[in-house]
């Protein structure tokens, strides 16, 4: 045997692992690659290859920092990673423990906003009949944006211009880089707290990372919760943030913000104008139906004296008593002439009823003797109508036996009984009669009616002879 070491798999295994930990540091370098052979444990735990064109890595991602991502990892995404290198002892495969990871390039921001996008639509975050409708007075605003940019400037300015009499309050806050998500929150939920008519978020134009931090989650979610009607002005008209789509309004620019917000004073001035005219023209009309209608007063010569009122009255009153008076004799007169006429309706209404009375009886008289003369008419109509049936039912039957008697002198002289009374005789074989010698077979009895009874026969033969003489032997 030679002096040559052995050692065990386990034991180089650990001597890698051990110079791995201590020789490579890869603490401060983001790792690039592209995910392949993704696995999403139930654990919560991903494992996955990062690989390029030249070579790959086993990787594996814990649940713990897993639930730190701000994407979704998907099959065949550039990603960037920070990770730890060492060695798996079951299997003797280098592994990357990946402690954090992001998208790579601008195309993984588009990405990782669309997958946002998505899960915050789904979630009811965008939903229309969330959003609160415009108050119809706004006075007073809280403005959300950098103290020293453009967008404050361009809303003063455009406020100044339409309504200078709104009260603005500026509440400063970051718009751009990775603390700008965090002091907006903060901002609105201060602004949002204090009742405000209506809070603007704006921010001038910038390129797609410069206005990355208008589509923080946090942000959406603090928005939709906002009791404050929210008007969103963020970049350019080409710009849209998930901050517009959740606002209550939102406005291409920070300047069509402040024109949202605001009436513009010169149409306000125009409006107020056609209602000066319009009022002083219906003033003017009330007016002039005022005076014609005071001239009407004035021109009343009860108006202008008022003693013509009480004469004419008065003499009104007098012709009331006039007439009052000969309409009471009027009605003295009509109570004799109804009394008059009661009397004379008395009297014609006893002889009417006397005469009506004597007519009935006459009526009743005449019916009567009408009623007898009729009842005696048709006695003696139905006593004719009772012999003529008698008559016509005795020639009926008189008939019926005439022509009965008839049809039994026929049926006698056709009976078979005369035909034997003449010396014939019916040969039959169980009430059959018998016309041929084919009909019966030797052995058989069959019976024979002559003119005083039947005789009872055995046929022993049967003889076929001539229509001139033939016989049947019996026995």
């Amino acid at each position: 045997m030679t002096d040559e070491m052995v050692v065990s798999v386990s034991h180089v295994l650990l001597r890698i692992k051990t110079t791995l930990e201590q020789q490579l540091n890869l603490h401060d370098v983001w790792i690039s690659g592209e995910v392949s052979n993704l696995t999403k444990h139930r654990s919560g735990h991903y494992y996955f290859s990062l690989k390029d064109e030249r070579g790959a890595m086993s990787c594996v991602m814990f649940a713990s920092y897993v639930k730190h991502l701000r994407f979704d990892l998907e099959e065949g995404m550039k990603v960037l990673v920070k990770a730890s290198a060492n060695v798996y002892p079951q299997r003797g495969s280098l592994q990357l423990y990946v402690t954090s990871m992001r998208p790579d390039g601008l195309g993984a921001l588009f990405l990782e906003l669309e997958q946002r996008k998505k899960r915050l639509e789904a979630q009811g975050y965008f939903d229309p009949t969330h959003k609160k409708t415009k108050p119809d007075v706004i006075e007073h605003i809280a403005i959300i944006t950098a103290k020293e940019g453009a967008a404050i400037q361009d809303v003063i300015t455009t406020v100044r211009k339409r309504w200078p009499m709104l009260k603005m309050t500026l509440y400063p806050a970051l718009v751009q880089g990775q603390k700008a998500a965090e002091t907006i929150v903060a901002r609105l939920k201060q602004a949002d707290a204090k009742g405000y008519d209506a809070i603007l978020v704006v921010r001038g134009g910038g390129s797609f990372e410069d206005l990355f931090c208008f589509n923080d989650e946090e942000l959406v979610k603090t928005i939709y919760h906002c009791q404050t009607y929210i008007v969103s002005g963020v970049g350019h008209e080409v710009d849209t943030t998930l901050c517009d789509l959740v606002a209550d309004h939102r406005s291409v620019t920070p300047t069509a913000a402040a024109q949202w917000v605001t009436p513009d004073q010169k149409e306000v001035l125009a409006r107020l104008e056609q209602m000066q005219a319009t009022l002083n023209f219906q003033m003017h009309q009330h007016l002039q139906s005022a005076k014609k209608q005071l001239y009407t007063y004035q021109s009343n010569r009860y108006l202008s004296d008022p003693n013509t009122w009480i004469i004419d009255k008065r003499l009104r009153l007098d012709n009331l008593e006039q007439a009052l008076s000969q309409t009471k004799e009027k009605i003295t007169g009509f109570d004799s002439d109804i009394h008059h006429y009661q009397q004379s309706l008395q009297q014609a209404m006893g002889a009417k009823m006397r005469k009506e009375a004597q007519l009935c009886t006459t009526y009743f008289q005449q019916l009567m003797q009408a009623g007898k003369i009729y009842t005696q008419k048709q006695t003696q109509d139905l006593n004719h109508a009772k012999e003529r049936t008698q008559d016509a039912l005795k020639h009926y039957i008189e008939n019926q036996q005439k022509h009965l008697i008839k049809n039994v002198s026929l049926l006698d002289a056709y009976s078979p009984l005369k035909v034997i009374e003449r010396g014939y005789s019916i040969t039959m074989e169980d009430g059959q009669v018998i016309h041929s010698i084919h009909q019966v077979q030797n052995g058989k009895v069959i019976q024979t009616q002559v003119k005083d009874g039947t005789i009872l026969s055995m046929v022993t033969e049967c003889r076929e002879e001539s229509h001139a003489n033939k016989k049947t032997e019996i026995s």
